[in-house]
C-alpha cells in the first residue's frame, strides 16, 4: 500500500507497550539505563523508541514512553504507556495489565473474556523484546496506562465489553496517518499503480486482515490489493474513473456487512452496526430462533461467526457476500464487474459472491 503523502507515522499501544518493557528489562538486567530501546516491529522493521521514565529497585524495574501516534488524530496520543517488570522462577514470561489497560468482558474480541485487553501481536512484541534482553530467565511484566480508564470511556472500549481502561492493540506496530484528504490521496495512488501496471482487476480491503487474507488465497500481485480504510464509496467511484475491468471487495463482514444497509463511509461513527445486518440476514433465511437470538446478543461481528461457525451455519455468509455485491453494483451503476469476498479474524474464508466465483483465480 502507498504511505500518506507527508505526513508522520507513529506508533501503536503495543509497540510502545514492548518499548516499555525493554527498557525495563534492560534496567534490571542489563545494568544500563538506556535513552531509547530498539524494537523490531511485526514486519521486520526496527525502529528506536525513546524513553521518557526509567527507574529500578530490588527485584523490579519501571519504565514508561510516552505514545507517539504522529500526524494521526490518535485518542491516545501523548499517554504514557508503562511496564513494571519484575524478576521470576523459572522461564516464562508472564504479561498484565495493570491501571488504564482494559479488561475482555464479553467473547468475540481477539483476546478471550477475563484477560486484559493486550491483543496477540502486542503480547508476542512485549514477549519478544524482554527475552532479547534476558535470556532464559522468568519475568512478570505488567503493562499500565495512567490516565487509559477515562479515555477509554470516550471510545467504544465500553459497548464491546472492555471496561477499566484502553486496549494495547496493533497488528503492524506503526499508526500510518488518517488525516481525511491526505489519506484519500494516498489510497488512490495505489489504484494509480495498478492501472500503470497492467491490471484489470483490483482487491479493495478495509486494513491489513484483508490484505494478508487475499493475498493467502489468492494468486494476486501485491499491487492489486489496494487499502481503502472507511473511505468505500469513495474508492469504488475512482475504480469506475480509471475504467478498471473488476473490483473485489475483500475483508471482515464487521466493515463490509454496513454496505448493505447503504452506509459506504463504514467508520463507526457514520454507519450502523454491522451485528444488526447479519441478524436481520439470519431472519430473513430462517435461522432458528436459539441461534438468531445469540447472534443479536453478540456484541460483535466476529463473536456472531464464532456462534454460526458452531452451529454449522457459516454458509450464511455467502448470502451475506450476495448481499453487499448487490448494494456495490448499484452504488456504481457502471460497467465493471463486482465481487465480495469475506474473511473471519484468523483470514478464513466464509463467505464469497457470485461475482468473486465468476472471477475464480482463488488458490488451491
Amino acid at each position: 500500500m502507498v504511505e500518506a503523502v507527508n505526513l508522520k507515522t507513529g506508533y501503536t499501544t503495543g509497540t510502545c507497550a514492548a518499548a516499555a518493557a525493554k527498557g525495563a528489562a534492560f534496567a534490571l538486567f542489563g545494568g544500563k539505563i538506556k535513552d531509547a530501546v530498539e524494537i523490531i516491529l511485526p514486519g521486520g522493521e526496527d525502529v528506536s523508541i525513546p524513553i521518557y521514565q526509567i527507574k529500578r529497585s530490588k527485584g523490579k524495574a519501571f519504565c514508561s514512553v510516552i505514545k507517539d501516534a504522529g500526524d494521526d488524530p490518535d485518542i491516545t496520543d501523548g499517554l504514557r504507556i508503562c511496564a513494571e517488570l519484575r524478576m521470576t522462577k523459572g522461564h516464562d514470561i508472564e504479561i498484565f495489565g495493570g491501571e488504564g489497560v482494559g479488561l475482555i468482558t464479553k467473547p468475540g474480541l481477539q483476546v478471550k473474556a477475563g484477560e486484559p485487553a493486550i491483543n496477540p501481536v502486542p503480547k508476542k512484541m512485549i514477549r519478544d523484546a524482554v527475552r532479547e534482553v534476558i535470556g532464559e530467565r522468568g519475568a512478570q511484566v505488567t503493562i499500565s496506562v495512567p490516565g487509559g480508564k477515562e479515555i477509554a470511556a470516550k471510545t467504544f472500549n465500553p459497548k464491546l465489553g472492555i471496561i477499566g481502561g484502553i486496549s494495547i492493540i496493533g497488528t503492524t506496530g506503526i499508526v500510518r496517518p488518517m488525516s481525511v484528504e491526505s489519506l484519500k490521496s494516498s489510497l488512490v495512488c495505489g489504484l494509480d499503480v495498478a492501472k500503470a501496471e497492467g491490471f484489470d482487476t483490483v482487491f479493495l480491503v478495509p486494513g491489513m486482515i484483508g490484505e494478508r487474507s487475499v493475498l493467502k488465497h489468492f494468486s494476486v500481485h501485491n499491487d492489486q490489493v489496494i487499502q481503502m480504510s472507511n473511505f468505500v464509496g469513495f474508492m469504488l467511484k475512482e475504480t469506475v474513473r480509471r475504467k478498471f475491468k473488476n473490483v473485489i471487495l475483500a475483508g471482515h463482514p464487521g466493515k463490509l456487512a454496513k454496505l448493505i444497509s447503504g452506509d459506504f463511509d463504514t467508520h463507526s461513527s457514520k454507519s450502523i452496526s454491522a451485528t444488526n445486518v447479519i441478524s436481520d440476514i439470519l431472519t430473513q433465511t430462517g435461522c432458528d430462533k436459539e441461534t438468531l437470538d445469540k447472534c443479536r446478543d453478540a456484541n460483535t461481528v466476529e463473536a456472531q461467526i464464532q456462534e454460526l461457525a458452531d452451529k454449522g451455519k457459516l454458509d450464511v455468509f455467502n448470502e451475506v457476500a450476495r448481499e453487499i455485491e448487490k448494494a456495490v453494483s448499484r452504488f456504481m451503476a457502471a460497467d465493471i464487474n463486482t465481487g465480495v469476498v469475506l474473511f473471519s479474524m484468523a483470514g478464513d474464508v466464509i463467505g464469497v459472491s457470485k461475482g468473486a466465483k465468476r472471477w475464480g483465480q482463488q488458490k488451491n
